[in-house]
């Protein structure tokens, strides 16, 4: 029967997946807030942290999705490396 133990888990697999989470998170609950402040009858931002509210999820949501597309970047090429090790 083949040994199936997950490999290790690296500090960098855990922070692509806490920078990841992180940002997606805000952003949704920011993405929220907007359409809570919206339906409120708000029309424009009137000063820098509403600005902020309405700014933040256009760059956090692609740099989280970003951050999950390298943890599975880095958990792939963290696993041939493993493999080549055992096949050796």
């Amino acid at each position: 029967m083949p040994d199936e133990t997950r490999p290790p888990v690296s500090r960098l697999q855990r922070a692509l997946a806490v920078f990841s989470l992180v940002l997606i998170g805000i952003s949704v609950v920011l993405i929220l807030v907007i359409m809570f402040l919206t339906g409120a009858g708000m029309k424009k931002p009137t000063n820098e942290w509403e600005l902020l509210v309405f700014v933040f999820p256009y760059f956090a949501l692609p740099l989280g999705a970003l951050g999950i597309i390298a943890l599975f970047v880095v958990g792939a090429v963290e696993r041939r490396k493993l493999n080549s090790r055992q096949t050796k």
